[in-house]
């Protein structure tokens, strides 16, 4: 543990401090340890290891999901999805925050990020919610605290990695998103009606009826099918997460020509070009993060942490909590795929055989504890996102996100309680036998 200390974790913490990015922290901190620590690791595993963990068959799924959001965004579909959830429960008190929410949850479907959900929603409904007499600060906890929802509903990109690196199923991590995702969205607009009707925040506006909602529907409707298109095909056995991927770009360069007829070639070499610098972002990222994980692997820090973790614990919830609270701090600090790449391996141990987690429910418990971490008060990365379109505070916006917060903080301890939250459609589809 002390060699892990000394020569890993304390060069990796200096670099950081110092503004060095996080793939090229990992890396020379992997490279420093390898060669000032007289480890018995050779240095040629280096290379080995950070080539092998990104030649996978499975990780081909990252930039075809990546492709098919960046093609959709260009195909300038952020207003078209607003218009159909304002159209569907605008009409209700704290409407326009109802909007937000839902308009997240189409938008999940899409993207597949908390933080360009938070970048492409925010500038929309902040303010259009600020115009209807909504609190800056209000307006800009809800944007925040839905994009949450961004990563748990298919297709997820975190998700892909995190099934890649851990060696789990993708396709029972993308299907086990489905209730989590919905659940999420449903409390979040319940917390929203509660406050609304409490502070009377925003105006009532009639239901402009079914015909608008159908027009609407009709417009949005080609792309709100893709998470159908990927969850049915996968639960179905006729295609692969990977191959989902790409059967998703081949249909939404269809929908983006052929009906709505706003993808040019233009807009297409854009997509592809913002797709490479995702993907080498990422997998460099992955590369990295698994030469780290298994050095501290090979020297046996998961059993260490747990032993640790069992010393100062013995209670089943209590350990729990101990691990939820390891998410929100780390997760304030760093971007949310490396920690879930750093901490994915070193935490398997502790949850799916000290908390006893199926694998699936593990993933979906890692990923939505550390997007928690960068929703989270003083620091959080969403924060720093929405503050400025809202033109408010991190102070200000720190206090009024608690509510949210607290709420998607008890929905991780759900997770962690009841298995069947994550695990029934997987078991439904055959991922969980």
């Amino acid at each position: 543990m002390e060699l892990i200390a000394v020569y890993l974790f304390m060069p990796f913490v200096a670099l950081l401090v110092l503004g060095v990015p996080v793939a090229f922290s990992l890396g020379l901190a992997c490279v420093g340890f390898l060669v000032f620590s007289g480890t018995r690791i050779p240095m040629i595993v280096l290379a080995t290891e950070m080539y092998g963990s990104i030649d996978s068959f499975t990780l081909l799924a990252l930039p075809t999901f990546v492709l098919s959001g960046e093609l959709l965004n260009r195909c300038d579909l952020t207003d078209k999805l607003v218009v159909m959830a304002r159209q569907l429960v605008g009409w209700m008190r704290g409407g326009l925050a109802h909007v937000t929410v839902v308009a997240s949850m189409f938008f999940a479907g899409i993207n597949g990020s908390a933080l360009a959900d938070a970048a492409s929603i925010g500038p929309i409904m902040i303010p259009s919610m600020i115009k209807e007499k909504y609190p800056r600060d209000f307006a800009a906890a809800v944007v925040a605290a839905a994009s949450i929802i961004g990563p748990i509903i298919p297709p997820s990109i975190p998700l892909v990695i995190i099934g890649g690196q851990l060696q789990i199923s993708i396709g029972g991590l993308l299907v086990g998103g489905v209730i989590p995702g919905i659940l999420i969205g449903s409390m979040l607009m319940g917390v929203c009606y509660v406050i609304a009707r409490w502070k009377r925040y925003g105006e009532v506006q009639p239901f402009e009826g079914f015909g608008p909602l159908l027009r609407s529907g009709f417009t949005a409707g080609p792309a709100l099918l893709i998470p159908f298109l990927i969850l049915g095909g996968m639960m179905f056995g006729i295609f692969s997460p990977t191959e989902a991927g790409t059967v998703t770009v081949l249909y939404t360069i269809a929908i983006g020509t052929l009906f709505y007829r706003t993808l040019t070639w233009r807009k297409l070499w854009a997509s592809l070009s913002a797709t490479a610098g995702v993907t080498a972002a990422s997998l460099l990222i992955v590369a990295a993060a698994v030469m780290f994980g298994h050095i501290v692997t090979f020297y046996q820090m998961p059993q260490a942490l747990l032993a640790l973790m069992m010393s100062l614990t013995t209670d089943w919830f209590g350990l729990l909590m101990l691990v939820i609270a390891l998410f929100i701090a780390v997760g304030m600090f760093m971007d949310p795929v490396a920690n879930m790449i750093i901490l994915g391996p070193l935490l398997y141990p502790i949850c799916v055989n000290g908390l006893g987690m199926h694998p699936i429910q593990y993933g979906m418990f890692l990923m939505i504890g550390l997007l928690l971490g960068i929703l989270h008060p003083p620091i959080g990365l969403i924060l720093f996102v929405v503050a400025p379109i809202a033109k408010v505070t991190i102070e200000r916006l720190s206090i009024t996100v608690l509510p949210f917060l607290i709420l998607e903080l008890c929905f991780l301890v759900m997770i962690g309680v009841f298995p069947e939250i994550t695990l029934f459609l997987p078991r439904l589809a055959g991922f969980v036998t």
